[in-house]
């Protein structure tokens, strides 16, 4: 039930609370998406719950898988990654870590590595090669799953990201100019390594 209700939440704070157009709360453009995310947002919970962890950890694990999920959504839809849950998410992963130190150091890390491939990304390829948005992500990806887990989950998000670059590319539908939301598949990431833990 807890997973049902982080899906109504998730669709509403993308379709509502979150969106370019707020006045038009009760009408999404996405209806695939709100039946995607209310059936796979509870499997979400329930792969979590079968891992056997403590209550907290699950409920945590819950939270963050949420945050993800409403933050592709949000990314695929308006290619941006709103401050407004990012910045808060960062600092509350940091503070229900059982390992404080560890957790800031990888959202640390994560977002300095990043940095510069954002500097890199914008030298080589403009100004939309990497948004800061995705820099913030990759500093929030840290702090949930942590140090040792931090590396793979980015990589993980480059492979993804480059991958559906290279299948667009291939397919011919890329066109001049096209961008992908890199935090898509930052967040799926993100989510994989967070289920796997």
């Amino acid at each position: 039930m807890v997973g049902l209700f982080a899906a109504l939440l998730v669709n509403r704070a993308a379709d509502c609370w979150l969106s370019p157009a707020p006045l038009a709360c009760d009408l999404t453009r996405h209806p695939a998406r709100v039946w995607l995310v209310l059936v796979g947002l509870p499997a979400l919970f329930a792969l979590l719950a079968a891992r056997g962890a403590a209550a907290g950890d699950v409920a945590a694990a819950g939270l963050f898988a949420t945050v993800l999920v409403l933050l592709a959504v949000v990314d695929w839809e308006q290619r941006r990654l709103p401050d407004v849950v990012v910045l808060p998410a960062i600092a509350v992963a940091v503070v229900l870590s059982e390992e404080r130190f560890a957790a800031a150091l990888a959202a640390m890390l994560a977002f300095l590595v990043f940095l510069g491939l954002r500097a890199v990304g914008r030298r080589l390829y403009g100004p939309a090669a990497l948004g800061m948005g995705d820099v913030k992500l990759a500093g929030l990806i840290g702090a949930v799953v942590g140090l040792p887990a931090t590396p793979y989950a980015l990589l993980l998000g480059v492979v993804l990201a480059g991958g559906a670059a290279g299948a667009l590319l291939l397919s011919g539908r890329a066109r001049r100019g096209a961008t992908l939301p890199y935090g898509y598949f930052l967040a799926l990431a993100g989510i994989a390594v967070l289920v796997s833990r």
